[in-house]
């Protein structure tokens, strides 16, 4: 009863949070400067000022636009429930092929980044608090003052050294055809690295309060080996703030993926939704920016539920 309890709270969360995305994107999608009817009509030499307005005015009733904005909020509500946006404005597809054209290529990013992040991160983090457990001073400053520098850096950055670098420079990460596993390696170095340093700190910390505990100075006076120490009593007790933390840092990721993608000239959503800003097309801006929003939902309603499976004592305190 207790997991259906709390993942019916999870559940709902994720609806709430989904309907406020919706409204969110919904107001800032219509402050967009210019009129999304006179782009999608163009301008034709052939016509006269009248025929260009009456060409506008009919875009405006086909695409909805002339319809009050409660109207178009609530037809905004029932399309974002059954994901059907229609077709865009600029191209007439539908908005739902557009996205499963291009979502791969960012899933293959996000998963990418989000598997630096970790498998960077913790071990990292653990490693650095063992080393500084009261000892060491030269160490911590030394690794605080590199994490938040490098954590500090913007994701297009790193990317565009490390295509200086690994690409030109040494010839290791060359151009490489999109969708091999290789054209993913330094994309998702420079979107996880950043992140991955940031968790690497909180890690530690926490690292170094679990050696406090007086569990882990038994299990070092009955001489256990400090292998089975640190990955039965030290990870798994880093493991919920780090899933925590790794959960928030994602939505970050995932922001970074858009610039990301565009330096690295990937066909993915992030150029998408840029195209789709500077022409105003409402369907595909709102469909891939509430796409985002709902990426971040769910990794953070499967973070909670993977926190319940691993410490069932954060099923209570939420």
């Amino acid at each position: 009863m207790n997991w259906l309890r709390f993942i019916g709270q999870r559940v709902l969360r994720a609806v709430i949070v989904s309907v406020v995305l919706v409204t969110a994107t919904f107001v800032t999608v219509r402050m967009v400067p210019g009129n999304p009817a006179e782009k999608a009509v163009g301008i034709a030499t052939d016509r006269t000022p009248e025929d260009q307005e009456r060409a506008i005015r009919q875009a405006e009733r086909d695409l909805h636009l002339d319809r009050p904005l409660p109207v178009q909020y609530a037809e905004s509500l029932l399309a974002a429930a059954r994901f059907d946006f229609g077709r865009s404005f600029q191209t007439n597809q539908l908005v739902t092929e557009i996205i499963s054209d291009r979502l791969g290529s960012t899933l293959r990013l996000a998963t990418g980044g989000t598997l630096v992040m970790l498998l960077l991160g913790v071990p990292l983090g653990i490693a650095v608090g063992a080393l500084t457990n009261g000892r060491r001073p030269g160490v911590e400053v030394t690794f605080s003052g590199i994490s938040g520098f490098i954590g500090s850096i913007p994701p297009y950055v790193l990317a565009v050294i490390g295509i200086f670098f690994f690409a030109y420079t040494w010839k290791i990460f060359p151009r490489i055809p999109e969708g091999s596993i290789l054209d993913d390696v330094l994309p998702s170095l420079a979107l996880g690295i950043g992140p991955a340093f940031l968790l690497a700190r909180v890690v530690r910390v926490e690292t170094l309060d679990v050696l406090q505990q007086d569990y882990v100075r038994t299990a070092r006076s009955k001489w256990l080996p400090t292998r089975h120490m640190y990955l039965h009593d030290v990870l798994t007790n880093v493991l919920t703030p780090a899933l925590t933390i790794g959960g928030v840092l994602f939505a970050s990721l995932l922001g970074g993926a858009v610039v990301v993608e565009g330096i690295f000239g990937r066909n993915g959503l992030g150029a998408t939704l840029i195209n789709a800003v500077q022409l105003g097309d409402y369907p595909v801006v709102t469909a891939v920016t509430l796409l985002f929003g709902f990426m971040v939902v769910v990794a953070n309603t499967l973070v909670d539920v993977l926190l319940g499976a691993v410490d069932p004592r954060t099923m209570v305190a939420k």
